[in-house]
């Protein structure tokens, strides 16, 4: 993985985001690793990747039996709790 300082990133983006389109860039600030950029293809892989993972754990919830009857009082609380994680983002 190529890594660049924030400021070099700032001054030569053009060149930044040509390295990001390549392979993955660490960024860095005061020597410490700050942030990492990926391609537009990269991060739809990783979501894609994480969503498959997702729908498996699931299926293997439901063919191991952990699963709850959805009520509408069960749902309202879900989507509470929702609600206030939201808004704390």
């Amino acid at each position: 993985m190529k890594t660049m300082s924030a400021t070099t990133a700032s001054k030569e983006f053009g060149r930044f985001l040509d390295a990001a389109q390549r392979e993955p860039v660490l960024l860095t600030k005061k020597d410490r690793p700050v942030a990492v950029t990926v391609s537009v293809a990269d991060w739809e892989e990783l979501v894609s990747l994480r969503i498959e993972r997702g729908i498996a754990a699931g299926l293997a919830d439901v063919a191991a039996g952990r699963v709850v009857k959805m009520t509408d009082a069960a749902l309202e609380q879900r989507l509470s709790r929702f609600r206030v994680r939201a808004s704390e983002a």
